[in-house]
């Protein structure tokens, strides 16, 4: 285990080194900076990071002097000194996340003792656009009952939670699609790699520990121009560190439906159970020189099923199917089909997570420091895709996703002017879905009435499960230089990544078949039957998958300009998205629309960039008697967000030319002629499996199968992008209360959107709106320019020295889209607005 190890960490290093490969990942900041004012130019500034003894040295210019790419937090002890002066110590600074932190100093003569000066004289921090920044105390002081990344980022008043939990818990900032917003972990973005949980997450559940953050921030307008791949938010955190000293924490939460109250009419919670445990530890390895964290986390749940039959003791009750028509049911699908579909009632489904982290901190020597970090993620989900119906419990399946990250980042000083930073990551999701019971088994729905009263009834393997899986393996390179000049510091970057992306996906694999009775079932006499099949044969899956890469390139660059009071930012982003290869070409979809369906993507995207910050407190608020602090703050400018990579698939595994996607009505309906003739027969008893290809079927796979519906993109697609800006006042009054008064506004420059292909105008209804037909079912992904968010914002915090906080906030939000874009396919992404 410990040579594995070695080798993963020495294999990272050198990748960062020497390998310069191509994953939508972000590049987001995860140090702070001081830059100070002192009036003896030649001064020499030193900063120390108590908790590791990390030191950086600075002369001071007439410019003042800049310190970048320090650990966020602290405290941090400043210490300047010049000959013939007295030298004045800063002590118990702390900076934060993605901001720089101002100061300005004075010496005096050195017939004057040295000065020490503690926290904040002279002190304040340089913040542009909008967003909410919560360091350790304040994440632990907001009230959670699921320990989420959601439950934090809501502090932010522009940021909305679904009431769903885990995988469907929605994060939505400034009212924009989830799956548009940005999540990274130490810099680098933890996004769900493919695009079909709700959360916008890999995992099913918290992406990260929470025991495991030291700071967290929700960006809304992140003007800086190394920022990118949202048109929602950036939420970023950075993980806890080790330093000269041992510290460790060990918990345990349980909650169960007692810690639930019952609804308004009176109604218990349902039976459930949780339980979260782990622990961190960390602490030195070399003093002063080499640290280590690590963290573990588990969590188990079971929740019994809360449909049930009409006479079942279940929390939601069926309207028609009672347990005698359950066994009888079961009776047959064993009997008959050699099928066991498990139980209908009172089954429990457990559910389980496992999150472990290890991080190394190197100070290497006075230019270099670096960065080594290692995550697991395991998750076993249990769901059923028929919700709101009675299913067997075998119909139920489990999503297992399992991630792997790895990470280097090296930070160099290489003077008192030039600093860079190099970072490789790579990261790999595999996700291997299947149903609980046999995942070839047809999915039967059957149809049971009571008089007026009916359910739908469902056993088999669920019919999305029987060919599943899903394979990312990302790699992600970046570099940034930046360069102080006194007044100005300019920085500027490149970033360069890569996925490979796998996806086997057939819907109905397995089959779909429905029954319009018991006795129907009984008999194998179905109603509707559908089925999908590899064109070349039904053992031959690879031959749908969606197998693309997907390439980006990042370049920026930026210029922070220091005018007294006045910062500004001005900067250019530059991206470019493709895919090397195109999906297989389906003639009779270029014979229906006039163009191929083998479009690749291939976009790009200008965005410029620019952010300002006003101290007003002597302009506006010069005798400070009420007002001691007053900052002017916004932006404006282009961004260019992602889009979920299950969207680039449809293209790749749904071409029209790989598989044969049948529909019968009946089981003696003839096929249309195209797809062969004849008849597929009905439902046999023993092994019903595939039982279209079987010997009572002469079904046939077509030899020339360009005949399907095709999902596509238009050649003209381009990447969802808004500009955006924001307006904010920032205000501290001598009682010490923060207010902050803030305006945000985004305008749609392109949006995604679904057309269906071929549809054809029948008629007007009475109000005008046009009545269509529906075409061959080809649908395209590509954009629209409508849509945009308003938010109006305010704030208020206080902290008193006993030890009490508090914050407060109100926000109005107004936002349009056109497509809700709440499904992977596209026909469902289309149909579902």
């Amino acid at each position: 285990m410990r040579d594995t190890m070695s080798k993963k960490i020495y294999a990272i290093v050198l990748s960062a080194l020497f390998i310069f490969t191509t994953s939508t990942f972000a590049e987001v900041e995860t140090t702070s900076s001081i830059r100070g004012e002192v009036n003896v130019e030649g001064a020499v500034v030193s900063a120390t990071h108590t908790p590791t003894g990390l030191t950086k040295t600075r002369t001071a210019t007439d410019g003042g002097f800049y310190l970048t790419n320090l650990p966020i937090g602290g405290p941090y002890e400043i210490t300047v000194s010049a000959s013939g002066y007295g030298s004045q110590t800063r002590s118990d600074i702390m900076l934060t996340l993605n901001e720089t932190t101002n100061l300005d100093i004075t010496l005096v003569s050195d017939s004057l003792e040295e000065i020490t000066v503690t926290a904040a004289a002279g002190q304040g921090s340089i913040r542009m656009g909008s967003g909410t920044f919560l360091d350790r105390d304040a994440i632990d002081g907001i009230p959670t009952v699921n320990r989420s990344i959601a439950d934090i980022a809501k502090i932010d008043p522009r940021v909305t939670i679904s009431s769903g939990s885990s995988r469907y818990s929605e994060i939505s900032v400034m009212g924009q699609n989830n799956r548009f917003n940005d999540f990274t972990i130490d810099g680098v973005s933890f996004n769900d790699p493919f695009g079909l949980n709700a959360n916008g997450f890999g995992s099913m559940r918290n992406p990260i520990g929470m025991e495991f953050v030291d700071q967290m921030s929700v960006d809304v307008t992140p003007f800086d121009a190394s920022r990118g791949n949202t048109t929602g938010g950036s939420i970023a955190t950075v993980t806890k560190s080790g330093s000269n000293e041992f510290h460790g924490s060990v918990f345990f939460i349980e909650r169960d439906e007692s810690n639930v109250g019952d609804a308004p009419d009176g109604t218990e919670f349902p039976e459930f159970s949780e339980e979260t445990m782990g622990f961190t530890f960390s602490g030195p390895i070399i003093k002063d020189k080499l640290f280590f964290f690590v963290g573990y986390e588990e969590f188990e749940s079971a929740s019994p099923a809360l449909y049930g039959t009409t006479d079942s003791n279940a929390p939601i009750k069926a309207d028609a199917l009672t347990t005698a028509m359950a066994d009888q049911i079961k009776s047959i699908a064993m009997n008959r089909y050699n099928y066991d579909p498990g139980e209908i009632s009172n089954f429990t489904t457990p559910e389980t997570s496992e999150k472990m982290i290890l991080k190394l901190n190197a100070n290497i020597s006075d230019i270099h420091r670096a960065v080594v970090m290692i995550q697991r993620d395991e998750d076993l989900y249990p769901r059923k895709y028929n919700r709101g119906s009675t299913v067997f419990s075998n119909n139920w399946y489990a999503k297992p996703p399992i991630i792997d990250r790895e990470s280097f980042t090296l930070y160099s000083d290489w003077n008192d002017r030039l600093s860079t930073k190099i970072r490789y990551s790579h990261y790999q999701l595999t996700e291997d879905d299947a149903s609980i019971g046999d995942p070839f088994m047809p999915e039967v729905n059957i149809e049971v009435c009571e008089g007026w009263d009916c359910d739908n009834v469902y056993l088999g393997g669920d019919r999305y499960r029987g060919a599943n899986f899903i394979d990312i393996d990302s790699d992600f390179l970046s570099f940034k230089a930046t360069y102080d000049l006194g007044d100005h510091v300019l920085s500027a970057g490149i970033d360069r990544d890569e996925s490979a992306v796998y996806n086997l996906f057939i819907a109905r694999y397995n089959g779909e078949v429905q029954f319009d009775s018991i006795a129907d079932f009984e008999a194998g006499t179905y109603s509707y039957l559908r089925f999908h099949t590899p064109q070349t044969g039904i053992a031959d899956v690879d031959s749908v998958a969606a197998n693309f890469d997907i390439e980006k390139t990042t370049l920026y660059v930026q210029d922070r300009i220091y005018l007294g009071d006045l910062t500004l930012d001005v900067g250019l982003r530059y991206d470019a998205v493709e895919t090397p290869t195109s999906p297989v070409a389906n003639p009779k979809f270029e014979e229906r629309n006039g163009f191929s369906n083998a479009q690749r993507f291939d976009y790009d995207s200008v965005q410029p960039r620019f952010g300002f910050n006003y101290d007003a407190s002597e302009s506006l608020f010069g005798d400070r008697d009420r007002i001691v602090s007053a900052e002017i703050r916004g932006g404006y400018g282009k961004f260019m967000g992602r889009i979920p990579r299950v969207w680039y698939g449809n293209a790749y595994s749904r071409s029209g030319g790989l598989s044969d996607y049948v529909k019968v009505y009946g089981h003696d309906s003839t096929l249309p002629s195209f797809r062969c003739g004849g008849t597929v027969g009905p439902m046999p008893a023993g092994d019903p499996s595939f039982f279209w290809m079987g010997a009572s079927s002469n079904y046939c796979i077509p030899s020339s199968p360009y005949f399907n519906d095709a999902q596509v993109t238009d050649p003209d697609f381009e990447a969802p992008q808004s500009w955006r800006m924001n307006l904010a006042l920032d205000l501290v009054t001598a009682g010490g209360y923060e207010l902050t008064l803030e305006y945000n506004h985004d305008s749609v420059d392109e949006a995604v959107f679904y057309k269906e292909l071929g549809l054809t105008l029948e008629g007007h209804l009475s109000d005008g709106r046009g009545i269509y037909s529906h075409g061959p079912g080809d649908f395209m992904l590509t954009n629209t320019d409508e849509g945009g968010a308003e938010a109006y914002s305010f704030s208020v915090r206080k902290s008193w020295d006993m030890g009490l906080s508090m914050f407060g906030s109100w926000s109005s939000v107004n936002a349009k889209d056109v497509y809700p874009l709440t499904s992977a396919q596209a026909e469902s992404a289309y149909g579902y607005t």
